[in-house]
């Protein structure tokens, strides 16, 4: 029986509104629900985040300065750096600031690599020891490299890789190379790749990276001889970039190059005074060399002063480690001959430039003559400030090494039990190193001497007080 309509309208209204009813408790009874949920997960306490755990103690530096004026100097033992047998050179030894490592030139079938060697001592078993741990060579070979000949536009030549530096920091270094393409410019590396001061530098300079090396300068005319300053910020280097050899210094903190030097002359061979402050170097042309130093380098006090100025030859000044001498390789001899080109002597100067310019007055500050000249050391100053080593030039001696006290006048022999021996080398903690021949071929040699045991036993003793101190 059908409703009337009227009924089955209203009862469809009801139906509606039920459903609607329905529909909204269900969704009050939701919102209950979660309103509940989010009450209670705000009320639950939160943790507090754990401590953060503190960074570990750096070990600190440990340095070490031993009154080397009071310790008789003497040669204990002598020892081949490498022991490999092989028709190649090795040359121009350079140790890290501290003696860590030391740096060799090698001239290996018509290519200049240099090999690095850390240097390792047992105190107790009185044992010294070399590893070799990294070999610096070049060759134009990547796509990346091949970028740089480009670059260059110069065609693929041997790889020379020399004229090797170090940072004061150890682990950088800095070397001239032609990477294989025939200019010559400055590279940064380091050894290991993980020194802060490192990444600082390749991170802030625009530098073009060439394998694991860093190019410091882009030049078609050679950039080398590079000297990094004690606080390890600035480099001084020679660069034939104006057609004249001249003198140049990078702040690698800010990539600003500065010229030094404007003469006519040549300027090379720049060496850093110890406190950072003056650079000291070679100037001349082809029959003379005279020695200068800028002071204040790189300031606007900057000045260039004349230290010797005469007729002989002049070159390759170094400062005592005390920063009190200058000394330098010169022509100058007993004879007082002028044309005098292959005798070499020392002269030894005041740094602060009271020494004569040049004259009768100069040349009571020659010192030793009769030396065999290195091309790259420079005069071989012992750790004291007072003693220098040198090679003597006596030939049916095969060039003995000597050691020559600047206070005294006093000339000992060392005895080495080599021959040929010139390119002396000497860290800051004593140890020397030099080139001598063996069947024929140069080698590099490694003296223990009691600076070096000194530095060792109070190392040795400072860091039993640490480790002492620290299990406390």
């Amino acid at each position: 029986m059908r409703l009337p309509n009227h009924i089955e309208k209203r009862l469809r209204g009801l139906r509606v509104k039920l459903i609607n009813s329905c529909i909204l408790c269900v969704f009050l009874v939701l919102m209950v629900f979660a309103l509940s949920c989010t009450r209670s997960v705000k009320e639950q306490p939160v943790p507090p985040p754990p401590p953060p755990s503190p960074p570990p103690k750096p070990r600190p530096e440990i340095r070490i300065k031993p009154d080397y004026g009071s310790i008789e100097f003497k040669i204990i033992s002598i020892q081949r750096l490498d022991e490999n047998a092989g028709t190649y050179n090795s040359y121009n030894p350079q140790f890290s600031s501290d003696g860590s490592f030391i740096s060799v030139e090698v001239d290996l079938n018509n290519r200049k690599r240099i090999y690095i060697y850390r240097t390792n001592y047992n105190f107790e078993e009185k044992k010294l020891s070399f590893e070799k741990i990294k070999e610096v060579s070049l060759q134009s070979q990547t796509d990346e490299e091949r970028k740089i000949e480009e670059l260059f536009q110069a065609a693929y030549l041997e790889s020379y890789n020399y004229e090797f530096t170090w940072f004061p920091s150890d682990e950088l270094f800095i070397f001239t190379s032609n990477a294989g393409m025939g200019e010559y410019n400055l590279f940064l590396g380091s050894i290991s790749g993980e020194n802060d001061f490192f990444k600082k530098i390749i991170s802030v300079l625009p530098l073009t990276r060439f394998g694991e090396y860093y190019m410091l300068t882009r030049q078609m005319s050679k950039d080398g001889q590079a000297r990094v300053s004690p606080e390890g910020k600035r480099i001084v280097f020679t660069s034939g970039r104006t057609g004249n050899g001249d003198l140049y210094m990078i702040n690698i903190e800010t990539g600003k190059l500065k010229r030094l030097t404007f003469s006519e002359e040549t300027d090379f061979f720049p060496r850093w005074s110890p406190d950072g402050k003056d650079i000291v170097y070679t100037t001349g042309g082809k029959f003379a060399h005279d020695i200068h130093v800028i002071r204040n380098a790189g300031t606007d006090e900057q000045k260039d002063e004349v230290l010797v100025k005469w007729l002989f030859d002049d070159v390759l000044p170094k400062y005592s480690p005390d920063g009190k001498y200058i000394a330098f390789y010169t022509t100058y001899n007993l004879e007082r001959d002028p044309f005098n080109t292959k005798r070499w002597g020392i002269m030894v100067i005041p740094s602060d430039g009271s020494a004569p310019k040049a004259g009768k007055e100069l040349v009571s500050y020659f010192k030793i003559p009769n030396v065999i000249k290195d091309n790259n050391q420079g005069v071989g100053w012992l750790p004291d400030s007072r003693r220098i080593l040198y090679a003597k030039s006596i030939e049916s001696g095969y060039n003995p090494i000597y050691i020559f006290d600047v206070e005294t006048g006093e000339e000992v022999l060392v005895e080495t039990k080599t021959r040929i021996n010139h390119d002396i080398a000497v860290s800051s903690n004593g140890l020397v190193a030099f080139r001598a021949q063996v069947l024929g071929w140069d080698r590099i040699f490694i003296a223990n001497t009691t600076y070096f045991q000194e530095y060792q036993r109070l190392l040795f003793e400072a860091k039993k007080k640490y480790e002492t101190e620290k299990s406390m």
